[in-house]
């Protein structure tokens, strides 16, 4: 017998290792972090369970309640699902259970390829956390050695080059001032890429709530001589994932510190016994040599590492009070507020 029910307290203090156990794997946007995150900013976090003829799936829901419509219901990478087999289960599961809903938005992380005969309720809509629909996983359960040894010339030879120039990369908590490093890095790369970001006290709060929960860790690369880092990184994790979130580097640097910073975050991420490392967005993998698209020199860099890119579904509705989905789809056009479409690199 199939059920949906609110997570135990139990439950809830072991979340993150229940997320692990989910066909999918866990994944950094179900987690109490990402929760606390999106609570202080006007969204009611809900744990939920589904007990599935295929086992107990773990899923964070982020709900809105809109006057005289009712809740909307949002699963941020969810629910962790493997294929679409399980994911019809959890539509159906839906159906019978959330009756007071308008829509549930949900994006499970199942492979693009594999997407077919959805039913009538189900319906693609504008993608929410758009650089995850099309990203590079990297493989770090292998010997380090060949791990490197798959990597492209390309970025070997800059892994040689920084190490040549004396760089060194540190890992740190949240402080000041690594928050204060991070944004300054974050933002003036996003001013030179014409990126919008959100405000200081936004990352503020991510930084620090993924932090606090053993989850998320800084990076940055230091030149000799140079008080200041010249390029930083933030990684998310939990489980057997991890995600690069958010990323900046000056301007005036001119060493070879990319590839070198994310090759210290592998062998860091593979000490913990993380087994797979997502670097954040690429274009689609049919679209990998349009030099128009906006991710394409990101791209570059990102397949120097030898991994490949993976598509997913993205974001899907599915629409649960017929009556009353024109009336939202007017709703979410106006507002942005409502829900958290956002740019690409870091504004969740």
């Amino acid at each position: 017998m199939t059920n949906l029910r609110r997570a135990t307290d139990d439950e809830i203090a072991r979340w993150h290792d229940l997320l692990a156990t989910n066909p999918a794997g866990g994944e950094t946007l179900q987690t109490r972090a990402f929760a606390e995150v999106k609570s202080r900013h006007g969204w009611r976090a809900e744990f939920m369970v589904y007990e599935t003829s295929f086992g107990l799936i773990y899923a964070l829901f982020l709900i809105k309640k809109i006057p005289r419509l009712g809740r909307v219901i949002y699963a941020p990478r969810g629910p962790s699902v493997a294929n679409m087999k399980q994911w019809l289960e959890i539509c159906q599961i839906n159906r019978k259970f959330l009756t007071d809903a308008v829509i549930v938005k949900m994006e499970p992380p199942i492979l693009k390829n594999t997407l077919k005969n959805l039913p009538d309720d189900i319906k693609k809509t504008g993608d929410i956390q758009g650089h995850l629909v099309s990203t590079t996983i990297l493989d770090l359960d292998q010997e380090q050695e060949k791990l490197l040894a798959s990597f492209r010339q390309r970025a070997r030879r800059s892994i040689r080059g920084g190490k040549k120039e004396r760089l060194h990369v540190v890992d740190a908590g949240f402080s000041d001032e690594a928050v204060n490093w991070m944004r300054q890095l974050h933002a003036e790369t996003a001013r030179r890429a014409n990126l919008k970001i959100r405000p200081k006290r936004y990352y503020r709060k991510f930084w620090r709530s993924f932090c606090e929960h053993d989850m998320g860790r800084f990076f940055f690369v230091f030149a000799p001589d140079d008080p200041l880092p010249i390029a930083g990184a933030f990684i998310c994790f939990v489980g057997d994932y991890a995600l690069y979130k958010d990323g900046g580097s000056r301007r005036d640097t001119v060493f070879h510190f990319s590839h070198l910073l994310h090759w210290k975050i592998m062998q860091w991420l593979h000490s913990r016994n993380i087994k797979k490392y997502d670097l954040d967005g690429t274009p689609p993998s049919d679209r990998l040599d349009d030099p128009t698209h906006r991710l394409h020199s990101l791209a570059t860099f990102k397949m120097s590492f030898g991994g490949e890119v993976t598509d997913f579904i993205g974001t899907y509705d599915q629409i649960l009070a017929p009556n009353h989905y024109q009336k939202w789809q007017r709703i979410e056009k106006i507002s942005t507020k409502i829900l958290i479409h956002t740019p690409r690199r870091g504004v969740y």
